[in-house]
């Protein structure tokens, strides 16, 4: 997956793992995007993430556009590309 494309970045942020064990998933993944440790689960609450895994789309101005907690489906992926395009 690309870290970027025209008009969103992605940031991977870290709530359930240590440092050292979040790095290693990062890498065995190959992701290239930057991730950040939340261990008190600041942003996450203040992004409405309340299990892991959860994919959050929030647009330029702050705002949560959509999102989905767990795994998810291709049919999940396909309707956040969708909002991604409309953004």
């Amino acid at each position: 997956m690309k870290q970027q494309g025209k008009g969103y970045r992605f940031l991977g942020l870290n709530a359930a793992d240590t440092n050292v064990r979040a790095r290693a998933f990062v890498k065995r993944y190959g992701w290239s995007w930057p991730s950040i440790s939340d261990p008190n689960r600041t942003l996450s609450r203040r992004f409405g993430a309340t299990y892991q895994p959860a994919v959050i789309l929030i647009d330029a101005k702050g705002r949560i556009v959509a999102g989905f907690q767990g795994a998810g489906t291709p049919a999940l992926w396909n309707v956040l590309k969708r909002k991604l395009r409309r953004q």
